[in-house]
């Protein structure tokens, strides 16, 4: 795998393979190089300047938005609204915006953490409209390691996201990793955190069997109950969740949007957080 210094050379060829002007020697390059080119943009396995793995998320020359540091900002202020994820920011190769997310199914030493999906938990294909996030609950009732540790922050997740508008939650982007010592799954680090401003502010995963996707804070404070949660914990997570969410342009700002971007990525988060 390429070091993160690297990171021009699989940008160069993803473009070229992209854009339909790939050499032989780009193909060769990439596939050497552990690189992925499945999913909405390429991606490339880096080993960090700390010797450890991350992920280098490309743009698409197919994104209307900035889309790269979308998601960094989204990782960010998940962390801020006291969700687990995987740090992660941007770099800049070559004039182009790269997000680099540090992998969250490695040890310290590189050993691999078994790690599976919940579409895999639950035997769907990922993307079917069949499953609720009230059967991840009982998933993780039966054989987390944490549960009520980690349902609490599954109802958080599900909060943030419907703050920021990130209407990709099919059940790929959440997952499991495997605690050997407790012998059981806890959630993984949130990971593909997308805002979507323009889409329909509504979940693809059910919020119950019952209810259907999730549309609206009223929903999701009916079900806390579901995710064992007293109503004034729910009340307190959706405040610390709303507050984070509320300093997004701030993280922005920081993460070197302006103009534009701001504009592109405010009704994702102005609509949800205004009174």
């Amino acid at each position: 795998m390429p070091p993160l210094v690297e990171l021009e050379k699989v940008l160069h060829a993803a473009r070229a393979l992209e854009d339909g002007t790939e050499s032989v020697r780009d193909l060769r390059y990439l596939l050497g190089q552990g690189t992925s080119l499945g999913g909405a943009r390429p991606k490339s396995t880096v080993r960090d300047t700390d010797g450890r793995l991350a992920v280098g998320k490309f743009p698409s020359q197919a994104d209307r938005r900035d889309v790269i540091r979308g998601e960094v900002l989204a990782m960010q202020l998940a962390d801020k609204a006291g969700i687990r994820v995987a740090p992660a920011r941007v770099e800049v190769i070559g004039g182009t915006a790269v997000a680099v997310i540090r992998r969250f199914d490695r040890t310290d030493d590189g050993a691999r953490i078994p790690y599976v999906s919940a579409a895999t938990m639950l035997q769907s294909n990922g993307r079917d409209a069949i499953h609720a996030y009230t059967e991840l609950v009982d998933v993780l009732l039966q054989s987390g390691a944490d549960p009520i540790a980690d349902i609490h922050e599954l109802w958080r997740r599900l909060v943030f996201n419907f703050l920021i508008c990130n209407t990709d939650d099919h059940l790929r982007n959440t997952g499991f990793l495997y605690d050997a010592r407790q012998r059981g799954w806890r959630l993984s680090p949130a990971f593909d955190l997308n805002p979507m401003p323009g889409d329909r502010r509504e979940s693809k995963t059910w919020l119950t069997e019952d209810t259907g996707v999730i549309d609206s804070q009223d929903m999701l404070m009916a079900a806390a109950q579901y995710f064992r949660l007293a109503a004034t914990q729910a009340d307190a997570i959706w405040g610390e969740v709303a507050q984070a969410v509320a300093g997004w342009r701030a993280v922005a700002l920081d993460l070197g949007m302006r103009g534009i971007d701001l504009l592109d990525f405010e009704p994702a988060f102005v609509e949800s957080t205004t009174p």
